[in-house]
């Protein structure tokens, strides 16, 4: 008999653990405003826009570290020696440090410009207006080199 009473026991648990709770249809919000599928009939998923970066104003972009400064210094001594490809190679090697500067790709622009590399001058140029930010004096020199390469 205690076996037969464990049984149904058992049973009864394992009957009684399939059995759920219903849901409710729509759980109150807190706000108490209705969810957009219950205005509409029909739930809208909200628009997605891509993340863009912030164009940082030219008085926010922060000062070049001390090794671009050094860098850039010695790349306008070897520009104003006519040592063009030495010029190249230290604006290169500052960019590989900070790539997101917009006057050493610029400054690398003019020097390809005066090596007569026009195309590559005028698309450094634009590499450094889509970083210069809101800096109106950059964004004119970059247009007024793409202007002048294009038109050689």
């Amino acid at each position: 008999m205690f076996r037969q009473l464990a049984a149904i026991s058992v049973l009864l648990l394992l009957l009684g653990g399939c059995a759920t709770t219903p849901v409710p249809e729509r759980l109150p919000s807190r706000s108490g405003a209705e969810p957009p599928e219950a205005s509409s009939g029909r739930y809208q998923a909200p628009e997605i826009t891509p993340y863009r970066e912030p164009a940082v104003p030219a008085y926010a972009r922060p000062a070049p570290g001390r090794a671009v400064q050094a860098l850039m210094a010695r790349a306008e001594r070897q520009g104003e020696s006519g040592e063009l490809v030495a010029a190249a190679s230290s604006l290169e090697r500052a960019l590989r440090i900070e790539p997101k500067n917009a006057e050493l790709w610029n400054r690398l622009a003019h020097v390809r410009f005066r090596q007569k590399q026009y195309s590559l001058a005028a698309s450094l140029a634009a590499k450094s207006n889509s970083l210069a930010g809101n800096d109106g004096a950059l964004r004119a020199d970059n247009d007024d080199l793409i202007r002048r390469a294009r038109s050689l």
